[in-house]
């Protein structure tokens, strides 16, 4: 069964294009840019999600993740 997400396909979209919009325009190198981005899923976990929810919400996004770019080799 797929999932249906609250969020609309245009509302991520936007989000994700200004989000490179403005690692291309600081000329962010790969490594960079995933620093920041790690840095900042950190952030947001650290700041918004109880202590006793992170470890599983993680192993999740980590899955989700891996399971992104597997899908595209």
């Amino acid at each position: 069964m797929p999932i249906v997400s609250k969020y609309s396909s245009s509302q991520i979209e936007n989000l994700v294009n200004a989000l490179l919009d403005e690692l291309r325009q600081q000329e962010a190198t790969t490594e960079l840019s995933l620093m920041c981005l790690g840095n900042a899923v950190s952030h947001i976990v650290n700041q918004n999600v109880p202590v006793s929810k992170r470890a599983e919400l993680v192993q999740q996004f980590c899955l989700a993740l891996s399971d992104s770019i597997s899908s595209k080799t």
